[in-house]
């Protein structure tokens, strides 16, 4: 258990200094052990080694910068501990399968290569299928906010936990399930504005003069994960990680451009109404995530296999 925990406390230490001088030697200094000890150790725990480690991340926070920003490559290559443009250009391309100015002008998100920072908790297993949502129309209540290019999707649970209390302070009435969309609206430099918007669906008979936000989904294809309610006591933020940084990767199916990524909770069949409004989640069962797709008719198979 110590060793795991000095193990966590220099993967965020890593994560804060990519931009540094990250040798092995001041690495193990920093973690108090040995050269050979501390790559022994990080190698056991996650499988990695601590030197690819740190250029997969340095890589892949290069990728989010090429496809967010308009930063030139050099400025990239030296910002992230390369010597040269070609040097950075040739570890790029052996990791992501394509040349920087590819993958800053390829039209889908490619998740094959990308590398999310390691977590506390890596495994899991979730029932992974694709599915088509013919028809879903949603009515709620718009939120906007702003985040760091790099982890947008990861340190929002505070204001989401807001957003839901605003939901439910005005549909306090029994729910079989509620749905979030979330997407990138604008960028600017290292900031993002994300729309996450908190939705029921669409009824005849319930109208609420307080959701002024539309959404309707039709004939679009998307990869859904089942959470479990044993998984809902793990930090949403690690499952949501797994999920783009090991999952998604693994299958190597590009996300769609400009579509939201779908957060949907189904609740249990007997709950107090009246703790929606303060403390929803020990009242949710599952939890689907869809995350929208390009996909061709041979992807399916790997979801099978």
């Amino acid at each position: 258990m110590f060793s795991e925990n000095v193990i966590t406390d220099i993967i965020y230490w890593i994560e804060e200094n990519l931009e540094k001088d990250l040798k092995l030697e001041n690495v193990s200094q920093k973690s108090g052990y040995s050269k050979w000890h501390l790559q022994r150790m990080f190698k056991e725990q996650t499988g990695l080694t601590l030197a690819s480690y740190i250029r997969a991340r340095r890589l892949s926070c290069a990728a989010v910068e090429l496809r967010l920003q308009r930063t030139p490559l050099l400025d990239i290559a030296l910002k992230y501990r390369f010597d040269s443009q070609q040097t950075f250009s040739r570890a790029f391309k052996k990791l992501f399968n394509m040349t920087p100015y590819n993958y800053r002008r390829k039209e889908n998100w490619q998740a094959h290569g990308f590398t999310l920072p390691l977590r506390k908790f890596s495994g899991f297993n979730l029932d992974i299928e694709i599915v088509t949502i013919d028809s879903l129309s949603l009515t709620g209540i718009d939120h906007t906010y702003k985040a760091n290019a790099i982890d947008w999707n990861f340190s929002t649970e505070k204001s989401r936990e807001e957003y839901w209390k605003v939901f439910f302070q005005h549909a306090l009435y029994k729910h079989e399930r509620v749905y979030a969309l979330h997407n990138i609206l604008s960028k600017k430099n290292n900031e993002l504005t994300i729309k996450y918007a908190t939705m029921m669906e669409n009824k005849p008979e319930i109208h609420n003069t307080q959701f002024l936000h539309r959404a309707h989904i039709e004939n679009a294809k998307y990869l859904k994960f089942t959470i479990p309610e044993k998984l809902l006591t793990l930090e949403y933020k690690d499952i949501i990680y797994n999920i783009y940084g090991i999952l998604l990767r693994k299958l190597n199916i590009p996300r769609k451009k400009g579509s939201p990524d779908i957060e949907e909770y189904i609740f249990k069949e007997e709950y107090p109404v009246s703790n929606l409004a303060y403390k929803p989640i020990p009242l949710v069962k599952d939890v689907n995530y869809y995350i929208p797709i390009e996909i061709e008719l041979n992807d399916k198979n790997k979801i099978k296999s």
